[in-house]
């Protein structure tokens, strides 16, 4: 049989106090004495007691957990973010809810709900590949919920966030891949509306026109994020009459794949076709030869987007100056290039 749970209650008659006592006590509220808060934390280590958090939320207003949305979780980067971020959720004293929205904007309205109705305290969120519209994200507006973005954001909503200078790391690729003599560098790029999809198309057009180096469109494909759309991305641009000689990717999972369809054609790398690409994946240890990246700082997003989730806290109900964050990846040259 399941042992009793443990309630405020119990503690009280033990003590032989009152509810509300105890209550404070556990909340060191400054009007329980020294010895009376040291005999309640003594007794509710002694018995596990685990406060309830729907009375807690009641009782100040907080349920001391942290949503988060993440778009998917098999990847190696989501999953250092995610780290980064309950590390030090849980040194901050909240703990954290994750929701996986598997890149579906329908899948991310409805655990945004699930976790309003939760009664998270905040909520931090990289949108889907689908989310164009960021209207349902307003209702944590309307009902005093902190919103941080973080990796992605919508650019529709003024609130805090913290991303990757995006924009740096592809122009730092695209400028190496350039410094070993490539004229026809393609870029396989992530879906069109996804905000560091863009920032990346940036960086790799405006190296290309730093180093007078002309844009050509049909250069520039735009991947889904699957392996299929990956393949056919990279089968586009090998079909061309004259072919690339660098790619560069939008992420490790797409640099494989196209590695892969690249050989699978009979071409050498980095010899006929270099690589680049924005890596910090597993995966890319089976890449042969080792690719060039730039490597984001996965777990330091994560304790960024907690800490901006704690400027809104500690405010306190004042006016909070959203604040943009933007870290600098690193960027490591390796045999594909």
């Amino acid at each position: 049989m399941a042992s009793k749970e443990i309630t405020l209650k119990d503690l009280a008659e033990r003590l032989n106090t009152s509810i509300s006592t105890v209550s404070r006590a556990l909340q060191d509220r400054y009007s329980i004495s020294t010895k009376m808060k040291a005999r309640v934390t003594q007794l509710a280590t002694e018995l596990n007691f685990r406060p309830n958090p729907l009375a807690m939320k009641l009782l100040k207003n907080k349920s001391y957990v942290i949503g988060v949305v993440v778009p998917e979780i098999a990847h190696n980067y989501y999953s250092q973010v995610m780290a980064g971020i309950e590390d030090t959720a849980i040194k901050n004293g909240y703990n954290v809810m994750f929701c996986v929205s598997n890149e579906s904007a329908q899948r991310e309205t409805e655990v945004i709900s699930t976790l309003i109705h939760s009664c998270v305290d905040g909520l931090l969120i990289a949108p889907s590949k689908e989310t164009y519209d960021c209207s349902h994200l307003k209702i944590l507006e309307e009902k005093n919920i902190p919103l941080v973005f973080f990796d992605r954001h919508c650019e529709s909503l003024n609130v805090s966030k913290v991303v990757i200078d995006d924009h740096q790391g592809a122009y730092k690729a695209v400028a190496h891949l350039i410094s070993t003599g490539r004229k026809r560098i393609a870029h396989i790029a992530g879906p069109a509306g996804v905000s560091n999809a863009i920032k990346r198309v940036a960086g790799y057009e405006d190296a290309l026109k730093d180093q007078g180096i002309p844009f050509d469109e049909s250069l520039l494909v735009h991947c889904d994020l699957t392996k299929e759309s990956a393949i056919k991305c990279t089968d586009l641009l090998l079909s061309m009459e004259e072919r690339p000689d660098a790619i560069f990717t939008y992420n490790s999972y797409i640099a494989f794949d196209s590695i892969v369809a690249v050989k699978n054609a009979g071409l050498r790398i980095p010899e006929d076709i270099a690589f680049a690409g924005f890596a910090n994946e597993p995966i890319i240890s089976y890449i042969e030869p080792q690719l060039t990246a730039v490597i984001p700082p996965a777990y330091l997003l994560g304790q960024e987007a907690v800490r901006l989730f704690l400027n809104y806290v500690h405010a306190k109900g004042n006016v909070v100056k959203h604040e943009t964050i933007v870290l600098e990846p690193a960027f490591v040259v390796r045999g594909s290039s």
